[in-house]
């Protein structure tokens, strides 16, 4: 039992490991790259960047003893790459290459970026995952790494949990800055709720691999309580320990776990529910009596639903954005007693913020640019709710948390450049026209701005440093002013009405509303909600105030009076609680590590983007296919412009080696791919064809090939369809050396040379999925494929192939409707026969013919979500059914032939050995034409 254990992790980790390529999008070709090097970093960033990049290169070596000290290991030096053009705030750390990429704008969503300047929070966190990585540079580890590099790294990791990675640079974050995760009540929202709303916890299995039926804590929450929990109870160092222990000898299933074992006494099924009681009972202690907030009445829901950002309209109707488990991203109305779905989404832009004036409503949406995948936009969008229009009112822009003007008429946004620093803008709303452009001297961010009622002022977040306070601007005069002083407090979600400003914070350990009085300089809260109240808005007439009021459900719409005689004083600001994080700050005791960065100048050097290769991997390489044994090299540079394999393949079939060598070019704005290989190959051949088979000749010979080709990747997606576009043309040259039998297959060259081209053109526009959608709802895809022979020779080949798909909605939600039809032609009289890319009817061999017509229907829906875990080995989240029909008619001169099918497939989406990676696999039951029946077993995704 054991050893089939092991081959099946070796197995099901290795695919997960090779299939991690890093990021393969790129930056305009125009733009010029210069580099900072340091003892530790090599600080790779765009011209024009040279003070911000110097700061993040004392920043990083200001940081790397700190981060590095509890898990004992100092890394090699690393590549950074800074990303300037995406509005994405994000960072990451890969192996494949080895390098990390930090994205330049900083968040507006106030619970993501809590006090920290947002390069110093990606600098602290990120960081940690360098270090963690640089832990598997021990004893056999460390070898394997030698000898097949960084796909050994990779595979080895698999045999972590992917929440212990997360977890534990939250917790870094969180002791080494003032306002990491850990300090802000929101980021453990979800999972506090549904730990004091249960009566139990959900089990291991579920919350790892995850759900359909509930939503659940993502890894960073799971991993931070769980890294957070045995710091606490074992010791900072316990993850070193661990860590040291597991790679000296990972070549088991559950290895962590086991190691985690010998020096706690826990498994990690154990840390996890000692640490959902720990957590538990602190925060049932902290948890207060809640006020009464009536919540605005919507259709029953029996699934995972959130309901956020409440405008309110003068007749006391709601919009709010919709989006769960079975819902894509929309606008809704509410009235109490109805829901009407207002418009569907596209990419939100991430600002926590909606804003209504009279019937318009503005948000912000994600655009890209269709070839460079490093550069997007958030343009501005509004609705007119009378009519149901809506509008694009900016076009290439960088703007965000957008509020409109009581009247409709204009539109003030924060607008981040490519390099990370803020301004206020105030735009028309009927056609995105700058009316102005407001001063930023002290280089604040601004975050989540809100008109006032009058029209005239807007208040705001203003972050310096790591201090936030709110600040009212008059449009009319370009003036400010702060509300108070500098404060540590995360503040957010401002609203300011006459003489008093709401706003959010984390005071008391959970997130709640609070309002200050402008004259008398006090402070009330004005809700007492049991796990969050966040996002206030006000009625028209200043009469009712609405919040979103969290649940174990979702987000939930709630309405309060707008009565300040009832809410309660306080004559102190209270101090959260610290017990869960504190002990952390004490461990590192190192809590003020980036208030004084060094401003020492660093030596800027040009980075050529002539940089196009940078091995990573080396050794075997892992493939689908069960006849061949590959071993190579690969190569993806610093910039993602250059992708390189080369290697050996052996197939055991032919008992012959095939050498190759592929490389990708995407810094124009065309990819160019070229190839070439050599390959020994075998046949056997019977010449005369007909029985008995007595003259079986073999023959070897050898057959190289050269492709070179074009390619354009275009993403057009503007809406709630994903769209793209790709067209490709390609040459393919076959030269054959030693091949003498007097026959061949139409499908090998045999003696002759062959020269062909490939054109190939897909487009395909599919709306965006909801988590338990089994298809998209609606969509189109179509794609021709031909190919020929243009330059003479003795082959000649022609193929021609168009096919399309169309997606519509079943007849019940989550169910989908798929139909599919093609047309193929190819020349019967053809010397050479091209490979097809046609979808041929289930049950059948693939035949060639002059004219292929094919066509499917099928209907797939969700049967259950059953959640069923069987011990350690088997978790299965879902089981989906596939009814089809398949339909093929093939004609050559005067022969025709039906093709005919139906059957079912059966298929369970499942987790195995406690890996988030999900596999698909089922099975299928045919009949073909005359009543033949056929099963099979299926394979839909192992993962790669």
């Amino acid at each position: 039992m054991n050893r089939f254990l092991f081959c099946v992790w070796c197995c099901l980790t290795g695919y997960q490991a090779l299939a991690q390529l890093g990021n393969a999008s790129q930056n305009p070709a125009s733009i010029r790259w210069f580099q900072y090097r340091t003892p530790h970093f090599q600080i790779i960033y765009p011209e024009g960047l040279d003070s911000v990049s110097n700061r993040l290169a004392n920043t990083m070596e200001t940081v790397y003893e700190p981060v590095s000290k509890t898990l004992g290991r100092k890394p090699r030096r690393i590549p950074l790459v800074l990303q300037t053009q995406t509005t994405v705030s994000n960072g990451f750390v890969t192996l494949t290459p080895r390098h990390t990429e930090f994205y330049i704008t900083p968040p507006q969503d106030a619970n993501f970026l809590g006090t920290n300047r947002w390069l110093d929070l990606l600098a602290v966190h990120e960081y940690r995952h360098v270090v963690q990585n640089e832990k598997a540079m021990t004893g056999i580890s460390k070898g394997l790494f030698y000898l097949f590099g960084y796909n050994a790294t990779n595979f080895l990791k698999t045999g972590i949990p992917d929440w212990f990675a997360e977890g534990d640079a939250v917790c870094t974050e969180t002791a080494l800055s003032p306002g990491g995760r850990g300090r802000i009540p929101e980021f453990n929202l979800l999972f506090r709720t549904q730990l004091l709303s249960r009566n139990k916890p959900f089990s291991y299995p579920k919350i790892v691999a995850g759900s359909y039926r509930d939503n659940l804590p993502d890894w960073y929450v799971l991993g931070y309580h769980l890294t957070n929990y045995a710091r606490r109870k074992l010791g900072p160092e316990v993850w070193n320990t661990v860590l040291d222990r597991y790679y000296r000898f990972p070549f088991y299933p559950f290895s962590f776990s086991d190691k985690l074992r010998k020096i706690s006494g826990l498994r990690t099924e154990d840390l996890y529910q000692e640490a959902a009681a720990d957590f538990t009972q602190q925060w049932a202690a902290q948890q207060a009596v809640a006020s009464p907030a009536p919540q605005v009445s919507t259709k029953p829901i029996r699934v995972y639903t959130d309901y956020e950002y409440p405008q309110l309209l003068p007749d006391g109707r709601i919009v709010a954005l919709k989006s769960g488990l079975a819902n894509i991203p929309a606008f809704v109305l509410l009235d109490g007693q109805n829901e009407t779905k207002l418009y569907e989404t596209g990419f939100l832009q991430n600002s926590a913020t909606l804003s209504l004036g009279q019937t318009t409503l503005v948000w912000a949406e994600q655009h890209f640019d269709p070839r460079w995948g490093m550069r997007d936009y958030t343009v501005l969008k509004t609705l007119d709710l009378r009519t149901g229009t809506t509008r694009q009112v900016t076009r290439k822009s960088r703007y965000f948390a957008p509020t409109i003007s009581p009247d409709g008429r204009t539109i003030l946004t924060v607008s981040i450049d490519t390099e990370g620093k803020s301004q206020l803008v105030l735009v028309q709303a009927s056609d995105g026209q700058v009316l102005r452009t407001f001063p930023n001297p002290q280089q604040s961010l601004y975050q989540q701005p809100r008109f006032a009622a009058d029209g005239r002022r807007a208040i705001m977040v203003r972050q310096v440093g790591s201090q936030k306070t709110l600040t009212i601007l008059n449009l009319e005069t370009g003036q400010s002013q702060d509300v108070f002083p500098l404060q540590t407090q995360n503040l957010s979600q401002p609203l300011l009405y006459d003489d008093w400003v709401l706003y959010n914070a984390p005071y008391t350990g959970t997130d709640q509303i609070y309002a200050f009085h402008r004259i008398n300089q006090k402070h009330y809260a004005v809700t007492q909600r049991p796990f969050g109240a966040y996002h206030a808005a006000l009625s028209p007439d200043g009469r009712t105030l609405a919040f979103q009021d969290f649940t174990e459900q979702g987000h939930r719409i709630a309405r309060l009076p707008f009565n300040p005689a009832e809410w309660t004083e306080l004559t102190e600001i209270p101090t959260a609680p610290t017990r869960s994080f504190g002990p952390l700050v004490q461990q590192e005791n190192n809590p003020a590590l980036l208030t004084s960065v060094p401003n020492q100048s660093n030596v800027r050097k040009p980075y050529s983007k002539a940089n196009l290769f940078n091995i990573y991997g080396w050794g075997p390489v892992l493939t689908s296919s069960e006849t061949d044994l590959s071993v190579g090299i690969q190569s993806q540079n610093l910039l993602s412009t250059a992708f390189t394999s080369a290697g050996y393949t052996y197939n055991a079939n032919e008992r012959q080696g095939r050498w190759e060598g592929n490389f990708s070019y995407y810094g124009w704005y065309p990819v160019i791919d070229v190839s070439v290989a050599s390959a020994g190959r075998q046949t056997v051949f019977s010449l005369d064809e007909q029985p008995p088979i007595d003259s079986l000749r073999k023959d070897y010979w050898r057959q190289n090939e050269f492709n070179v080709g074009l390619r354009m990747p275009l993403v057009l997606t503007h809406s709630k369809y994903r769209e793209g576009l790709s067209l490709a043309v390609q040459a393919n040259f076959i030269q054959t050396q030693g091949y003498d039998l007097p026959l061949r297959s139409r499908t090998e060259p045999g003696r002759h040379s062959l020269s062909a081209t490939t054109v190939s053109l897909s487009y395909s526009r599919l709306l965006r999925q909801a988590k338990r959608d089994v298809q998209p709802r609606w969509g189109q895809t179509f794609s021709l494929y031909a190919r020929n022979t243009p330059f003479g020779g003795a082959l000649q080949g022609n193929l021609l192939a168009l096919q399309t798909r169309l997606y519509f909605p079943g007849f019940f939600p989550h169910h989908s409707i798929r139909l599919y039809g093609g047309v193929q032609f190819q020349g019967s009289g053809d010397s050479y026969v091209f490979g097809s890319p046609m979808f041929f009817p289930r049950g059948y061999v693939y035949a060639s013919a002059a004219k292929l017509t094919t066509g499917t229907l099928q209907y797939q829906l969700p049967l259950a979500y059953p959640d069923w875990s069987l011990g350690r080995l088997l978790y299965v989240q879902r089981i989906k059914l596939n009814a089809f029909a398949d339909l093929g008619y093939a004609v050559t001169g005067d022969r025709t032939r039906t093709y005919q099918s139906t059957g079912v497939d059966v298929t369970f989406d499942f987790n195995v050995l406690r890996l988030r990676q999900a596999f698909e696999l089922g099975f299928r039951g045919l009949w073909t034409r005359g009543g033949a029946f056929q099963s099979q077993f299926l394979v839909i995704n192992i993962g790669f």
